[in-house]
């Protein structure tokens, strides 16, 4: 018989939640404990950093979805019962090939043959929940804002502290910000081409491939690439411009939210369910491009859009022409309609706009 064995812990939710944090690791199955805030129910029941959740309310939660543990946990009326296991209690049970049993908390794990893999076990492998109180450097910086809902992370930068947008404050200095401006073809969004060495904009943090989500506090998502420019030269001498790396766009849209600057250094959303984001691809509204319509080259603005001069009617079929049409007439009419469905002249003086150094 170990002396390892599963834990009970027994919470009861208080004004700002549990006081703990709930994820899955990537590439490992089960959920984990992430953090346990200091002076919380979570604290007090014994509830530790790295233990993995077995049981919810005496139910097996080890091959459920984070979803699905989180709903078990939010459905709670009362008291919530967890049964968690250490690492090395996990490893003893996967070592022998045991399945986690709600008896082993009280009677131990039973080991073939008898044997002992560990006779270390303490008050805080084996014993009751209040003896098991975690310090800071288990949980993390217990001065953290605190919580009430769950939080999953899913990535080895999730777990170092999110995948976050960043804010960066930019004083223009001498040759302007240093950082140049442009869009991409086929992807919508302004993203920054370069950053000059030692400048404001490098200084602030601003990286080659930043997306900007807001100018000043204000989304500049949808704009065209001239409203985000004007929108950084009204600042003046100084811009706060929010951004996000390809990495972190990537997990927003997952969560099926946009950055904001509270999502800085406060609480991140939660990716969306599966069921979530078929409902929320089957919401958007579909839109038709006209195969005419040719693309925007990266390197120059669009100029003001000309409204469309109307489509000449079609020639009348050969059986209903004026035989009285002479032929100078026809080639003038064919050339009428070519004319009208050329594209509107490109107004190049603007090409610089679009790469001008800011």
């Amino acid at each position: 018989m170990s002396n390892l064995r599963p834990r009970l812990c027994v919470l009861e939710k208080g004004s700002s939640g549990y006081g703990f944090h709930l994820h899955g690791e990537k590439g490992k199955t089960g959920q984990f404990i992430r953090l346990v805030e200091s002076d919380t129910p979570a604290s007090v029941a014994g509830l530790r950093a790295g233990d993995r959740l077995m049981f919810v309310n005496g139910e097996n939660v080890e091959g459920e979805s984070h979803q699905q543990v989180v709903a078990r946990i939010r459905a709670t009326s009362g008291a919530l019962e967890l049964i968690v296991v250490d690492a090395e209690t996990a490893d003893l049970l996967a070592k022998h090939n045991l399945q986690c049993r709600k008896e082993f908390v009280t009677e131990g794990i039973p080991l073939p043959g008898g044997d002992s893999d560990s006779d270390r076990g303490d008050a805080q492998s084996n014993g009751t929940p209040s003896e098991c109180t975690p310090d800071g450097r288990e949980n993390g910086d217990a001065s953290s804002e605190r919580l009430e809902r769950l939080s999953v992370s899913s990535s080895t930068k999730e777990e170092r502290g999110g995948l976050r947008p960043r804010l960066c404050q930019l004083k223009k200095g001498s040759t302007g910000y240093g950082f140049n401006l442009h869009s991409e073809k086929n992807k919508p969004g302004q993203f920054i081409r370069a950053v000059d060495e030692d400048s404001p904009a490098q200084r602030a943090g601003l990286k080659p491939h930043d997306k900007i989500v807001q100018v000043n506090g204000v989304s500049v998502i949808g704009l065209q690439h001239t409203e985000v420019v004007a929108a950084i030269k009204e600042g003046g001498d100084k811009t706060r411009l929010l951004v996000v790396d390809a990495e972190t766009e990537e997990f927003f849209k997952r969560c099926n939210v946009l950055p904001t600057e509270d999502h800085v250094t406060g609480p991140l959303p939660e990716p969306a369910s599966e069921e979530e984001e078929a409902e929320a691809t089957q919401m958007k509204p579909k839109v038709s491009v006209s195969s005419s319509a040719s693309s925007a080259s990266s390197e120059a603005s669009l100029p003001p859009q000309v409204e469309k001069a109307p489509t000449p009617a079609p020639a009348p079929a050969p059986d209903s022409l004026g035989l009285n049409m002479s032929l100078a007439q026809a080639r003038e009419k064919a050339r009428q309609k070519r004319s009208a469905k050329k594209a509107p002249t490109m107004d190049w003086s603007k090409r610089n706009e679009l790469f001008s150094n800011l």
